[in-house]
């Protein structure tokens, strides 16, 4: 049966526990505490010394802190970290290249041509996204924005109290008083900053990277294009292309000691290693050097890097990457992953006229475009002769002997035989980096390694550029010999043999006396010949006849069939080479007549 329960007048109150529990609680709490301490629900009083082992918290805080922290699972509300929202590209499209929905979008938003195309020009650009209307936002959606971005991209936070900026989720008030801003500034109590004057490149560093943070660019902070002379962004700096021996003596010094420049890595815009790297990747020591001769970051990272060591993120963070993607790049033809894009191998002279507008805001012109030597060069050789590569061995230092006896594996005799070292059948592109850093330190770079060196014979028929081509052309080459390797008989005759224009277009190839495959064969020639003169002779001493003279035979087959002798046929089939003008280009005849051809 179920068990009973006693009335509550039946309860007995003692002082000491009962071996079992009651079914019902006592009228009265026991006057002494329980030995062990109860497990309640409720909070206790006082606060106690450790904190509490209760998976629910309690009900009431306590009125003291605790002793230790607590572990919260929350966030708290300390402001979150400044984060740039992203960029919406399609306003930085030039206004005849949106397609006419975007367009009709953007006259929603009271954009014209000429405010689309003018920064800041558009009064709706002057107010924060609560301040449009729904309408507005609708259509400002439409083109990808949303508060965070119009705000930064387009107002630029300019439509906020000063109040509001250290806000939590705006936080950019760090950014403005980077800039010289204050309340009273802000709210036209007093003068805007000295910042807010400055064109994009006049702006400090700091500056720079502040106003970025705020969504601006070059072209959103100036409003309108701000150039120098020749259409760039920052003034040239003209002594950067001075060649080296009319620099200062100081600035030489220094541009040899501190930045490791030599002759012809200041010559060959581009070649020098330090150039390589941005204002930010040289040491303190060479950016101090740098700035004593004139240059800063940003004149260095235009005019010198031209921004090619940024990553992408960082050109994104500065809207360079916008010059570069006219150019055709990506961010995966940035870092490699995919081929780089045709412009990158065009000469300037290739170049549409946008893209070489485009490169001018990159701080490229021709001569930097094209890593012009400017060297000085009033030879025949369409670039200036390396000097220490035609000396002979033993003119040269022990440094110059030790470098081209490394990598390049020079020995006495291959170096002073030209055309024969093994290195010599390979372009530049072929070379290790070690042998490239060698071939540099000797006067070499790719321009002169692959005429002077190689005489472009690594590379295929079609990969030659149009006057090379047609030049090998006027020596007898064609697709077919030159694939197979084959030399044509002009390869075959010593150099004053040759006719006027083979000269020429021998120069053009980096060929001269010295070097020309044919005057090297004449060598060897005379070489044995003198070997077998000095052999006859002994022999007639010791008595011993040889038969020197030449059969009728021989003597018909020397002069030919129509008597004429091999020097006056070879003349003929010079003569014979007037006629290859035919098909040439324009450039190459022209190039003819500055070598002082006159048989044109």
């Amino acid at each position: 049966s179920p068990p009973t329960t006693s009335p509550v007048n039946d309860i007995i109150d003692t002082s000491t526990p009962t071996t079992s529990p009651t079914v019902t609680p006592s009228l009265r709490p026991s006057s002494l505490p329980s030995s062990i301490p109860t497990l309640s629900q409720a909070p206790s009083r006082e606060p106690t010394d450790r904190p509490s082992s209760s998976a629910t918290p309690s009900q009431n805080p306590s009125n003291v802190p605790s002793m230790s922290p607590t572990l919260s699972f929350t966030p708290s509300a300390a402001p979150i970290q400044y984060s740039r929202p992203t960029r919406v590209d399609i306003r930085y499209i030039p206004w005849n290249e949106l397609d006419p929905e975007n367009q009709k979008i953007a006259m929603n938003l009271d954009y014209t041509n000429t405010t689309w195309n003018k920064y800041g020009a558009n009064p709706i650009e002057e107010s924060s996204w609560e301040d449009l209307t729904t309408e507005q936002t609708g259509n400002a959606s439409l083109l990808g924005y949303d508060m965070k971005s119009w705000d930064c991209w387009i107002n630029h936070y300019e439509g906020y109290r000063w109040i509001d900026m250290g806000q939590p989720f705006i936080q950019v008030l760090q950014w403005f008083t980077s800039l010289g801003w204050d309340i009273q500034s802000w709210t036209g109590k007093k003068e805007a900053p000295e910042s807010d004057f400055k064109t994009w490149y006049e702006l400090t560093s700091e500056e720079r990277f502040s106003a970025a943070q705020l969504c601006y660019f070059r072209m959103t902070w100036n409003e309108v294009e701000v150039f120098s002379n020749g259409g760039f962004p920052i003034m040239k700096p003209d002594f950067r292309f001075d060649h080296w021996w009319k620099l200062d003596d100081e600035v030489r010094e220094i541009a040899h000691e501190s930045l490791k420049y030599s002759e012809i890595t200041w010559n060959v815009l581009g070649l020098g290693a330090v150039e390589a790297r941005d204002w930010m990747s040289l040491t303190p020591s060479e950016r101090e050097a740098a700035e004593s001769i004139g240059w800063n970051q940003a004149t260095w990272d235009c005019w010198i890097n031209h921004f090619r060591s940024y990553s992408w993120e960082n050109l994104v963070f500065y809207g360079l990457d916008l010059d570069y993607q006219s150019l055709g790049w990506t961010d995966l033809s940035w870092d490699g992953t995919e081929d780089a894009p045709p412009s990158n191998d065009k000469t300037w002279n290739e170049l549409n006229e946008l893209e070489k507008q485009y490169a001018r805001k990159l701080c490229y012109f021709e001569d930097n475009w094209d890593m012009v030597d400017i060297t000085p060069n009033n030879g025949k050789f369409p670039h200036p002769k390396p000097k220490s590569r035609f000396a002979p061995w033993n003119e040269l230092s022990d440094d110059e002997k030790a470098i081209a006896a490394d990598s390049l594996q020079y020995s006495e005799k291959t170096w002073n035989s030209y055309g024969v070292a093994e290195i010599e059948r390979n372009g530049w592109d072929e070379l290790t980096q070690l042998q490239q850093s060698h071939a540099i330190s000797l006067g070499l770079y790719e321009r002169t390694w692959d005429c002077f060196q190689n005489h472009y014979h690594s590379k295929s028929w079609i990969s030659l550029d149009g006057e090379v081509r047609d030049a090998f052309r006027v020596l007898g080459w064609d697709e077919n010999s030159w694939a197979a390797n084959y030399r044509p008989p002009s390869y075959e005759n010593e150099w004053n043999r040759l006719s006027e224009i083979e000269q020429s277009i021998a120069y053009r190839l980096c060929f001269f006396e010295d070097n020309w495959p044919g005057q090297a064969e004449a060598l060897k020639g005379q070489s044995a010949n003198e070997t077998l003169a000095g052999e006859e002779e002994a022999a007639e001493e010791d008595g011993t006849e040889e038969n020197n003279g030449t059969s009728e035979e021989e003597d018909a087959a020397e002069t030919g069939p129509s008597g004429q002798t091999a020097s006056s046929a070879t003349q003929e089939d010079n003569s014979g080479s007037k006629c290859v003008f035919s098909g040439l280009t324009a450039s190459l005849l022209i190039s003819f007549w500055s070598f002082g051809v006159e048989t044109l």
